[in-house]
């Protein structure tokens, strides 16, 4: 006598074999996801995004030339503690590694004070020309300033 009150199921020998056979011969089909393409003409896009105007900035100013611009600014700090504004202002840079070089002006100190970051603009002559870049700048936890974002200016 059965403990249980559901039913009983059977399966048909019939329908046991052929799943197993169905299971056993899933391993052998294949499925093919090309990787690439030798057609220079037309490639295969693997992966990819919508360009923005920061992939740019960050390709073309590296980091090593962001802590430039930021070394540059943490000079003209020392100017602006005493409070001097930062108007008219036109601070050269040069990376002497990479030959990229640039001039930061357009500084806005009006909410360093609150904030803690200043906003600037830069030329940037790099390999892939000469561009202008509008930024941010703010000051660490040292008081030193690093450049937090960097994108392609529409002069």
């Amino acid at each position: 006598m059965r403990s249980y009150t559901d039913g009983h199921i059977k399966i048909h020998p019939l329908g046991g074999i052929l799943l197993a056979i169905g299971l056993s011969l899933g391993g052998c089909a294949q499925v093919s996801v090309p990787m690439g393409s030798n057609n220079v003409a037309t490639p295969t896009v693997l992966t990819g995004s919508i360009p923005s105007a920061s992939d740019v900035a960050y390709s073309d100013v590296d980091e090593e030339d962001r802590s430039i611009i930021a070394g540059h600014l943490d000079t003209l700090g020392a100017t602006l503690a005493d409070g001097q504004a930062a108007t008219g202002v036109a601070l050269p840079w040069l990376n002497s590694v990479s030959g990229n070089s640039g001039t930061v002006t357009g500084i806005d100190t009006s909410v360093l004070s609150a904030t803690g970051c200043l906003t600037f603009r830069t030329t940037a002559n790099t390999i892939a020309g000469i561009k202008l870049y509008d930024g941010t700048a703010c000051r660490d936890i040292t008081r030193k300033f690093a450049v937090t974002a960097l994108t392609v200016s529409e002069a």
